[in-house]
C-alpha cells in the first residue's frame, strides 16, 4: 500500500517534465511534431499515455516492486520522454535509452539533466537491434526485462531481435494507435487499451506486450 502510495505521488508531480518536453517538441520541430531519422520517425507521445504504459505494465506484473529486477530499455528513444518517465516513476530500477538520431540524441541527454534524471538513465546514441549499443549501457542482453517502443515500422525486427539476444523472460512493450498492429517472432501475453483521452481525434492508444521467446 505504501509503495503505491508513493509510485501515485510520483505520478502526481509530473509537471516539471511536461515544461521541459514541450519546449523540446518546439525546439525539434516546426509545423507537425515529427521527425524524420535514419531509421524511421519520431512522434512525441503525451506524457499522460506513457504514466499509463507503466501504470499497466505495473498490473501486468513487469514492473513496480513484486516485478524480476531486469533493466528497462527505451528503444528508440527520440527525446528521452518515456526513459525519463519510467526513471521518475520507478526509481530503483535500471533504465537505458538507445537512439540512432545524433539530434534527438542530444536532445534527449539535455531534457535528462534537466528534469534530474540524468544519473539514473543511460543514453546511448546506437541501433537498438545492435548489442553494441547494449553494452555501452553495461547492459547484457540477458538482463533486459521490458523493452519498450514506439512502432515506426521497425517492430518485426525489433520483437526478432529481442527473440534472438533477450532472456526468456524479457518483454517487448509495443504502444501505439495502430489497432491492427501485430509481430510474429514472439508469442502476444497480453493486449490493453489505454484509459487515456490525449485529444488525438480519439484514435486511442493500445499497448501489446509480447513475451520472450522462452515463455
Amino acid at each position: 500500500m505504501r509503495a503505491m502510495r508513493a509510485f501515485r505521488a510520483r505520478t502526481a508531480a509530473t509537471g516539471r517534465l511536461e515544461a521541459v518536453f514541450e519546449r523540446s517538441v518546439r525546439a525539434l520541430a516546426s509545423g507537425v511534431p515529427i521527425r524524420r531519422t535514419s531509421a524511421g520517425i519520431w512522434a512525441p507521445s503525451p506524457l499522460p499515455v506513457i504514466v499509463q504504459v507503466v501504470t499497466l505494465l505495473r498490473e501486468l506484473g513487469l514492473l513496480g516492486g513484486g516485478a524480476p529486477p531486469g533493466a528497462v530499455v527505451d528503444a528508440g528513444m527520440g527525446d528521452g520522454r518515456v526513459a525519463a518517465l519510467i526513471a521518475r516513476l520507478e526509481p530503483s530500477r535500471r533504465v537505458c535509452g538507445i537512439e540512432c538520431d545524433p539530434v534527438l540524441h542530444a536532445r534527449a541527454v539535455e531534457n535528462l539533466r534537466r528534469v534530474g534524471v540524468h544519473a539514473g538513465v543511460r543514453a546511448v546514441a546506437g541501433d537498438y537491434c545492435d548489442p553494441a549499443a547494449y553494452a555501452s549501457c553495461g547492459l547484457d542482453l540477458r538482463e533486459v526485462g521490458v523493452v519498450v517502443n514506439y512502432p515506426d515500422g521497425n517492430q518485426d525486427r525489433l520483437a526478432r531481435f529481442v527473440a534472438a539476444h533477450a532472456g526468456p523472460d524479457a518483454s517487448l512493450c509495443l504502444f501505439t494507435h495502430d489497432r491492427g498492429l501485430e509481430v510474429d517472432a514472439l508469442p502476444l501475453r497480453a493486449q490493453r487499451d489505454l484509459p487515456v483521452d490525449d485529444g488525438d481525434d480519439g484514435l486511442g492508444w493500445r499497448l501489446s506486450v509480447y513475451r520472450g521467446a522462452g515463455r
